[in-house]
């Protein structure tokens, strides 16, 4: 059985329990804040064995021989540190926002600017690479209207609590289990829509290639783009310093397709996917290698823009 069903109310214990941290975490200064997170984030990589051999398993679907086994190991760990600061600087919003300006540089919103100017809004294309809650901060400085498509998660208080503190940097938080209807108004209004590719996508997903080797990945990016006329530009947040941020914006993304071919939605996702890749292998220890991005191998599957294969 599980903690929550053994005890009555364990949601808001563990709520208030990670509050209370978090709460006591915040209290000092960032560089010291950043430095705790980082060896909690060493002490899951030691007592989450689980969530170890994810990590060092997708790592080695992803770079097989080309790393060592003490690379791989390494970028785990860092990985693992990664998201302990990552969540802590979530948590950290409230007291941050109002200095982010002197901490968050903005790097390529012309992409942006230039995709408005077409009238028919941008599909933000975004990964768990880097801080990527700090992503909303290129919403916030630069005034972009932006909805974000979230998951709900299993505790209610920390799903409420996440949806304010993303309200609290003027974001608009919206259910991914929502029908797309609202998602589409923004667009209309020729707002931005931010939507996160690298997670597995199960059988609503289409199979591309990430690192060389096929998994589902969501085409939802590709399908809104299709048929509203909005551009996918991918971004992402990365960490250069305790406290120091870089948000990344990269140019809209094309393929050489007629738009209204039955194709373009695969190839365009399998191009997103390409786009991300890039972007990991540049900075492999700020990714979330422990969630199972390659799943069910070994059967038959359609392969966006291929032959089927085994």
């Amino acid at each position: 059985m599980k903690i929550r069903e053994i005890i009555p109310g364990w949601d808001f214990i563990e709520f208030s329990l990670v509050r209370a941290f978090i709460g006591l975490v915040n209290l000092f200064p960032i560089g010291a804040s950043t430095w705790l997170a980082g060896k909690i984030g060493e002490a899951m990589f030691v007592i989450l064995p689980s969530r170890r051999k994810i990590a060092l398993e997708n790592l080695n679907v992803a770079f097989g021989e080309t790393k060592t086994d003490r690379e791989k190991r390494d970028i785990a760990l860092g990985s693992f540190r990664h998201l302990a600061i990552s969540l802590m600087e979530f948590f950290r919003l409230p007291k941050f926002v109002k200095k982010s300006q002197g901490h968050v540089q903005l790097k390529g919103t012309e992409h942006l600017d230039r995709a408005f100017a077409n009238g028919k809004g941008a599909i933000l294309v975004m990964s768990h690479l880097g801080p990527w809650e700090y992503l909303v901060f290129l919403s916030y400085l630069k005034k972009y209207p932006t909805t974000v498509l979230g998951r709900p998660i299993r505790n209610p208080y920390f799903y409420r609590w996440i949806k304010s503190l993303r309200n609290l940097m003027e974001l608009k938080h919206s259910d991914k289990t929502m029908g797309p209807r609202e998602i589409f108004s923004e667009l209309r209004k020729n707002h931005l829509v931010a939507i996160t590719i690298d997670q597995w996508a199960g059988n609503e997903g289409l199979w591309t290639y990430f690192f060389n080797v096929p998994t589902s990945t969501t085409s939802l990016p590709a399908r809104l783009a299709k048929r509203t006329g909005a551009a996918l530009v991918p971004a992402y947040c990365i960490r250069i310093g305790s406290g120091q941020y870089e948000v990344h914006v990269e140019p809209e993304v094309f393929i050489n397709e007629d738009k209204n071919s039955d194709k373009w939605v695969e190839k365009m996702t399998a191009r997103l996917n390409s786009t991300l890749e890039k972007q990991i292998r540049v900075f492999p220890s700020q990714w979330t290698w422990t969630h199972k991005r390659w799943k069910k191998r070994g059967y038959p599957i359609k392969i966006a823009g291929n032959q089927t294969q085994r």
